[in-house]
């Protein structure tokens, strides 16, 4: 059925069912709410409201979807309304109908739709302003779609399946981040269409009404579509060939009346379960599918006769579905040859708030088995004075009972002189008074209280074993924990690569870029996050580092310029080095632009280290006019305010026509850090270990005021000095001499100082918590950590602390002082796809070319995120759910602020009904996908230049 024909089946549906609805219409406007006629009346009403906005949805029409929904919604406060107050919602219920048959015969005439919306303007509740503009542009696209797809152009499609069509080997440069969106998406989605599919075969079969499948279809098509676009996107080229076809027949079903044959049911199962086997096979779960070829034939077959034109509803029955008849073992062997790269075994999928709630709980174990550690050692102490207290307590009661026995025998034996009738030794009668039982008492309960003291002692050195083994297997578990957090390096290399690639397109250089230490693993946050700040380093050294061709040729260097990015472990630290073999950094030239603008005295003279540094300033450029690459400030300064959040230091060496090295030295993870732990003023506080350069004891070096300033000097070299106390405003004691205070010596913006502090307490790796949303704009705050013995440490930003005192060789290095360019003047781009993949695709493409980005599901979302994001050019799909690239378009074209905005439509349609209708909505220039990135980068550029 041709879609005028089903506008028109549309609207003489509604005009039949008026009567009805007026009858329903006079029952609910007279009858009492518990009215069982009331009831049926609603009932009815309702019903075929539903059953309107149902079908417009099916046949395409979004717009006439919503205003039926808005009839339900009035309709329903009818129940809860009085009859004397139903007039208004009587008025209302009664007039849409005619108003959208109205629409329906005129769709020309733009005044049916501005009718109907402000119908539910007026109606007793009524239709948003917003809403109500996206109905109208919805109202308003209907006339295109008619007009664009009168002509029925028949594609051209291959006869014969080949096994290059059936295709399922992830290329080696496929992109981890894209890849890993595609299998969090694929799996779930090939699982619905193969129940759909089941269903369609089972409504086939048993020969149901064709209606009772239109839903189904409209899905399963949506499915495919996302599929064959992330197929071939991701690289995969049997599921994008497959789905391609499978598409096609699924539109032709849809469009003739949803009429599913048997034959045509069972062909389109085999293709859902070959589909789900292939996503399986990429994962690693399954194995190649052997019937592919075999299924995209039978396809081809079917989507061949109807673009001949010939009926598919006479195909004959295959008495068993198509089975996978490879060998098992040779398609495991040919998948553990190739799939294994990319998946290298069993995989589960976890929720990463999860895995963050998890290295929590592991981070609080590690704080409560120090703490159990330091109550242990407590306990073990209490038992070794206890078992000196006992020992002294012995050798009194000893004292004791010789005292008692020497004085009872000497008054026995003056008693015996004076009692000279006494034919026995006072001893040999046992004449032992009370006091001695008593004494002797004491010396045995004393006894027992020593041996009971050695049991505890001993159960506290068991107890104590036991708690060291718990906290290695702690440790061992964090550190296991902190390895799901871990990602390689080179899981970013297609993108640098990709990069290096559109940089050298539109600066007109050649360079290639040499990749080293891609196995370094560090936290997969701080990875993601490194991305941005690793891009401008490179468009950095292509466009501000490496010669012109002919400019290389002439130094006698190779045409082709070379860029190294190589990563390296130092303990809890990553060191990066981003090195060029170009020109270097022009300092006479950074030294005048810092003149210029008021960064440096003209009678001050630096060092070249510190001229170097002031490229790393917000807004620093010596570069006159602004490209897309270079012009702007932006570049460095995002590198070093990344470093400065990274506790990092950032380092500059440059050697003229030798080229330019970036040293970034960073913490591989962000949930620990290895911290050194300090005392002042009665506080504690953790300063990074990957800017400490030493920790000084006192007596060894010596703080001393040079020129008003405190200095320390250690050896032969002296740094300047602060009190720690003075850094974070705490009071200082005076009666303290600096003699008394230990040092630290830090480095920050490559600047080395020492902070006198009060005691060096310990060096352990802390679990950094939040200070809170009442402490996280605290100047030189970074965290909060808790200590084994409960108290609170806090880990200090020294990069907030001693910035301001980095650089005293230039003036005006304030971040307040040296204004950044505002983002805004970065060219924005409007990217809008259902599919995740391909946004995840185009967004990377797009970022890395040097624009802003934002991104939509589809044109509802799109025209919300217009409210805060002015593009300056939007790319867009044609098919998608809720507002399609050609309304979307079409309601940009009718917008005064966006009507001049280029719209670049990338789609897997490639017919030209498809081409002419985009064309007629507004669209520029039209893409089919998969598209090449380098025509689609130089379009943007052209369009966005214009």
């Amino acid at each position: 059925m041709k879609l005028k024909d089903l506008i028109e089946a549309l609207a003489g549906e509604v005009e039949r069912a008026q009567p009805q609805l007026a009858a329903s219409l006079g029952e609910l406007a007279a009858r009492e709410v518990d009215d069982p006629s009331f009831l049926d009346a609603f009932d009815r009403y309702s019903g075929q409201a539903q059953r309107m906005g149902e079908a417009a949805g099916l046949a395409g029409f979004p717009g006439l979807q919503a205003v039926c929904a808005h009839v339900e919604q009035n309709c329903l406060l009818l129940t809860v309304t009085p009859p004397p107050e139903r007039e208004a919602f009587v008025r209302f219920l009664r007039d849409w109908p005619a108003l959208i048959v109205d629409h329906l015969r005129n769709l020309e005439d733009p005044s049916t739709a501005a009718g109907l919306v402000d119908h539910l303007r007026a109606a007793p509740v009524p239709m948003e302003e917003e809403a109500a503009l996206k109905v109208m542009h919805m109202l308003g696209a209907m006339p295109l779609q008619v007009t664009s797809v009168a002509a029925d152009d028949a594609p051209r499609r291959p006869l014969a399946a080949t096994p290059e069509d059936v295709a399922i080997e992830l290329p080696t440069d496929v992109d981890a981040h894209l890849l890993e969106g595609f299998f969090q998406e694929a799996p779930e989605q090939a699982r619905e269409l193969v129940a759909l599919a089941r269903r369609l075969a089972s409504l086939a079969v048993d020969g149901a009404d064709p209606r009772d499948a239109a839903e189904d279809l409209v899905c399963a098509r949506r499915i495919v579509h996302t599929l064959k676009g992330s197929g071939a996107i991701i690289g995969l080229r049997g599921i994008a060939s497959l789905g391609h076809h499978l598409e096609d027949i699924l539109e032709h079903v849809e469009r003739d009346g949803a009429k599913v044959d048997r034959a045509v049911a069972e062909t389109l199962l085999d293709a859902a379960f070959c589909l789900e086997q292939m996503i399986s096979h990429a994962l690693g779960a399954d194995d190649a599918p052997g019937q592919a070829q075999q299924v995209l034939q039978a396809v081809l077959d079917i989507a061949n006769r109807i673009d001949r034109g010939e009926a598919v509803d006479a195909l004959p029955v295959r008495e068993a579905p198509m089975r996978d008849t490879a060998n098992g073992a040779d398609s495991r062997a040919a998948r553990a040859s190739s799939v294994p790269q990319v998946v290298p075994g069993a995989a589960m999928r976890v929720a990463v708030q999860r895995i963050d709630e998890l290295f929590r709980v592991c981070g609080e174990v590690s704080v409560h088995s120090a703490a159990m550690e330091a109550r242990l050692k407590a306990a073990a102490s209490a038992a070794k004075e206890l078992m000196s207290q006992n020992l002294r307590l012995q050798k009194r009661l000893f004292e004791l009972e010789t005292l008692v026995d020497v004085r009872a025998l000497s008054t026995m034996r003056a008693r015996s002189r004076r009692d000279s009738d006494a034919a026995f030794d006072p001893l040999e009668l046992d004449q032992y008074s009370e006091l001695h039982g008593t004494s002797h008492a004491l010396m045995e309960e004393a006894a027992d209280a020593r041996t009971m003291a050695a049991r505890v002692e001993e159960g506290i050195a068991q107890l104590a074993a036991l708690q060291a083994r718990q906290q290695r297997l702690a440790r061992d578990m964090q550190h296991l924990v902190m390895g799901t957090r871990m990602s390689e390096v080179g899981t970013l290399e297609s993108r640098l690569q990709r990069t290096v690639r559109t940089s050298c397109q539109a600066t007109g250089k050649e360079a290639r870029l040499v990749l080293e230490g891609a196995r370094t693993l560090m936290d997969g946050d701080v990875l993601n996050r490194l991305g941005e700040p690793l891009l401008h380093m490179l468009r950095n050294a292509v466009d501000h580092g490496l010669e012109s061709p002919q400019e290389r040729i002439d130094a006698g260097k190779p045409r082709m310029g070379t860029i190294a990015l190589s990563f390296a472990r130092q303990g809890q630290q990553v060191v990066l080095h981003c090195r060029d073999d170009g020109r270097g950094l022009d300092l006479p030239a950074i030294r005048r632009r810092a003149i210029e603008r008021g960064l440096l005295d003209a009678s001050r003279h630096p060092g070249d280290e510190d001229i170097a540094r002031l490229v790393l300033l917000p807004g620093f450029s010596t570069r006159d006019t602004v490209s897309e690459l270079s012009g702007r400030g932006v570049g460095l300064d995002v590198v070093r305010e990344w470093v400065g959040q990274m506790n990092g230091t950032v380092r500059l060496f440059s050697r003229p026509g030798e080229g330019c090295t970036i040293e970034l030295r960073f913490a591989a993870s962000l949930a620990t850090v290895q911290t050194l732990i300090v005392e002042a003023a009665g506080q504690r506080f953790g300063v990074p270990s990957a800017q400490v350069e030493q920790a000084v004891p006192r007596g060894v070096g010596e703080f001393a005021a040079l020129g008003g300033e405190l200095t320390y000097r250690h050896g032969d070299r002296v740094h300047p000095a602060l009190r720690l106390v003075d850094a974070v405003g705490l009071p200082v004691d005076t009666s303290r001499s600096l003699s008394e205070c230990d040092a630290v010596v830090v480095r920050v913006d490559d600047r080395v100082y020492a902070l006198a502090v009060d005691r060096l307490v310990d060096a352990r790796e802390l679990l950094v918590k939040s200070p809170g949303r009442y402490a996280r704009h605290v100047r030189g705050v970074a965290g909060l950590s808790v200590l084994g013995d409960g108290t609170v440490a806090v880990n200090l930003d020294l990069q907030q602390l001693l910035g301001s005192r980095a650089r005293p060789a230039v003036q005006g290095t304030e971040r307040s002082e040296a204004p950044r360019p505002a983002q805004r003047e970065l060219p924005g781009v409007l990217i809008v796809d259902d599919a995740l993949s391909v946004r995840t695709f185009l967004r990377r493409v797009v970022q890395d070319a040097g624009y802003r980005v934002e991104a939509a599901r589809d044109g509802i979302e799109a025209i919300d995120a217009l409210r805060s994001f002015k593009p300056r050019l939007v790319l867009t799909d044609l098919e998608m759910p809720n507002m399609n690239g050609v309304e979307l378009t079409s309601h940009l074209r009718r917008r005064d602020d966006m009507k001049e905005v280029p719209v670049i439509m990338i789609t897997s349609r490639s017919q030209d009904k498809h081409r002419r209708m985009a064309r007629e909505a507004g669209v520029d220039e039209y893409f089919t996908k998969p598209c090449s990135e380098g025509e689609l980068l130089r379009a943007i550029r052209r369009h966005v230049a214009a």
